[in-house]
C-alpha cells in the first residue's frame, strides 16, 4: 500500500489541495450568509482553506515540473504557506476570545515572535545551501501551523461547552471539528517532510508512509473534509437557534404592538368617554347651581322683594313693625350672601388662588367636618411652598373626589389629609379606617370607562406627569397616593418664579 501511495504522490497533493480549496470556498459562502459570532469568524478559515490549498497545488506543481523550480517559486510557495498558517492562528485565537477573554491576546505575538527568530536561524544556517526549502517548510508547520491548530481546537472546544446545554446538537458539531484541527495539527503538521531540522530528521512523512501505510497528506485531506462538513453544520444550526430566536422576538413584538394598539384604542375610548362625563358633569353642575340658586338663593331674594314691599305699604304710625320688618330682611340678606359664599367655594375656593393649595386643603378639612359625619384633618410636611396653578388645582381637585367618595361609600369614622413636600416633589395622601375596597377591581373598573371618580383621579395626575398609588382590601381601610413630580421653579412661602 506504500508503494501504491508513494507512485501517486502527485494525484494525492492534488486531492489535500482540491480538499482545502473546497473547503475554503464552501466556507466563504456559509460565511456571507451568518450572522452568528462563530459565523463571523468564518472568513479567516476560508482564506486558511484557499491559501494552503494553492500551496498545495504549488507544491504539486513543484513535483511534476520538467525544469528545475526557480528560487521566486520556492518563496513564493513558503511564504504563503507561511501566510495560510497564520491566518489559522489568528482563526483560534479569536475563536478563543469570542467570550472577551482577554488572556490568549498575548499569544499573537508571542506565536509571531518565535516564528520570525526561528525563520531567521533557519536562514542563517541553511540558507546557502538547498536545505534552506524544506527546513523553512518544517519551520512554518512546527512554529504556525501546530500552535494554529491546537488553539484553533481549544477555541471549538470552549465554544462547544458554552453551547453544550441550549444546543446540544451544535456542540458535538463543534467538537467534532476541534477533533479534526488536533488531528490535522498533530500528527498531521508534526511529521513533516524530512529536512535538517530536529525532530524532523527522523520522524518525518517518510516515517509516516512507511508505519501506517498511507501518506501523511492524505491525513490531512481527510481532516480537512471532516472540518467542511461539521463546520458547515455547527454554522447551519446557530443560524437555525439564532433564526428561531428572531421569530420569536418578532412575534413578541407584534404581540407588544398588539396590546399596545388594544391599549391605545382603550385610552383613547376612555378618553372619549371621560370627555362625554365631562360634559355632562358640566350640564349637572350647571343644572345643581341653577337649582340651589333658585331653591335658596331666589327664594330668600323674592322674600326680601316682597319684605321690601310690605315695608313701603307699612303705614309711618307703626314703627317698631317697620324695624322688624327691616332686621327680618337684613338676616335674609345674610343668609342668601353666606349661601352664595358656600356655593362659590366649592365651584373654585377663592383661598386657593389667593393663599395656596396648603390654606385650600387645611380650609377644606374643616368645612368637610362640619358637614360629613367623620372628622377630617389636614397635615402638612416639609417645608410649605406655591406650586403651579395646574398642579395645586390637580392635587386639591383629587382631595375633594377622595373625600367625597369616603363620604358615599367607606362608612369611615375618621379621614386625614397629608401634603408632604420634598425635593422635586409633592405627595398628597388621603386615609380613611372604612370599609376598604378591592383595589385591582376598582382598577378594572376604570379602564373599562366604569367608576368615574377613580378614572378621573387617573386623568387628572397623568396630566401633570403624576403617579397614582391606592393601598386598600376589605374592613381595612384605604389609602391613596398621589406623588407629583416638581421642578426647582417655585418659592418657598411664595408662588412659581417668573422665567
Amino acid at each position: 500500500m506504500s508503494s501504491f501511495f508513494a507512485a501517486h504522490l502527485t494525484q494525492i497533493y492534488f486531492i489535500y489541495g482540491l480538499a482545502f480549496f473546497i473547503t475554503g470556498i464552501v466556507l466563504y459562502l456559509e460565511a456571507s450568509r451568518s450572522f452568528s459570532q462563530l459565523g463571523r469568524q468564518l472568513p479567516l478559515l476560508a482564506a486558511f482553506g484557499l491559501i494552503h490549498g494553492s500551496h498545495e497545488w504549488i507544491e504539486m506543481f513543484e513535483i511534476i515540473a520538467p525544469s528545475p523550480v526557480t528560487t521566486f517559486s520556492r518563496i513564493f510557495r513558503i511564504v504563503t504557506l507561511a501566510i495560510s498558517f497564520g491566518l489559522l492562528v489568528e482563526y483560534g485565537l479569536r475563536t478563543l476570545t469570542l467570550d472577551g477573554s482577554p488572556h490568549w491576546r498575548a499569544a499573537r505575538w508571542v506565536i509571531l515572535t518565535v516564528f520570525v527568530i526561528g525563520m531567521v536561524l533557519v536562514w542563517f544556517t541553511w540558507g546557502s545551501t538547498e536545505e534552506v526549502w524544506p527546513t523553512s517548510d518544517v519551520w512554518c508547520r512546527y512554529s504556525l501551523a501546530v500552535p494554529g491548530a491546537t488553539l484553533t481546537a481549544l477555541g471549538l472546544y470552549k465554544q462547544s461547552r458554552a453551547t453544550s446545554e441550549e444546543q446540544p446538537e451544535t456542540a458535538f458539531s463543534l467538537r467534532i471539528v476541534g477533533l479534526g484541527f488536533l488531528f490535522y495539527g498533530i500528527p498531521g503538521q508534526v511529521f513533516v517532510t524530512p529536512s535538517l531540522l530536529p525532530p524532523s530528521n527522523f520522524i518525518n512523512s517518510t516515517l509516516f508512509l512507511e508505519t501506517i501505510g498511507f501518506p501523511v497528506q492524505l491525513l490531512r485531506s481527510v481532516m480537512a473534509s471532516v472540518v467542511l462538513v461539521f463546520t458547515v453544520r455547527a454554522v447551519r444550526k446557530f443560524e437555525l437557534k439564532r433564526q428561531l430566536e428572531v421569530d420569536r422576538l418578532n412575534e413578541d413584538r407584534l404581540k407588544a404592538q398588539e396590546q399596545l394598539h388594544e391599549e391605545m384604542i382603550k385610552r383613547e375610548s376612555l378618553r372619549r368617554e371621560l370627555l362625554h362625563q365631562t360634559v355632562r358633569a358640566q350640564e349637572r353642575e350647571r343644572s345643581n347651581i341653577a337649582r340651589e340658586l333658585h331653591d335658596e338663593a331666589g327664594q330668600a331674594l323674592t322674600a326680601i322683594s316682597w319684605g321690601l314691599a310690605a315695608v313701603e305699604e307699612t303705614e309711618t304710625d307703626h314703627p317698631s313693625e317697620v324695624q322688624a320688618r327691616i332686621s327680618e330682611l337684613r338676616g335674609l340678606t345674610e343668609r342668601v350672601m353666606t349661601e352664595l359664599r358656600e356655593l362659590t367655594s366649592r365651584l373654585r375656593p377663592a383661598m386657593l388662588d389667593e393663599l395656596g393649595l396648603v390654606a385650600a386643603l387645611i380650609s377644606y378639612a374643616d368645612d368637610c367636618t362640619t358637614r360629613f359625619s367623620f372628622p377630617v384633618t389636614a397635615e402638612v410636611i416639609g417645608s410649605r411652598r406655591r406650586l403651579p396653578s395646574e398642579i395645586e388645582v390637580t392635587l386639591y381637585r383629587i382631595a375633594q373626589e377622595a373625600i367625597t367618595n369616603v363620604a358615599k361609600h367607606a362608612k369611615a369614622s375618621k379621614a386625614s389629609i397629608r401634603l408632604s413636600f420634598a425635593n422635586g416633589s409633592v405627595t398628597l395622601t388621603i386615609e380613611d379606617d372604612g370599609i376598604g375596597m378591592d383595589i385591582y377591581s376598582a382598577q378594572e373598573a376604570a379602564s373599562r370607562g366604569e367608576g368615574w371618580g377613580l378614572a378621573g383621579i387617573y386623568e387628572r395626575i397623568e396630566l401633570v406627569g403624576g403617579k397614582l398609588e391606592m393601598a386598600s382590601s376589605p374592613e381595612a381601610g384605604t389609602r391613596l397616593t398621589a406623588t407629583v413630580p416638581i421642578g426647582h421653579n417655585v418659592l418657598e412661602n411664595g408662588g412659581p418664579k417668573n422665567e
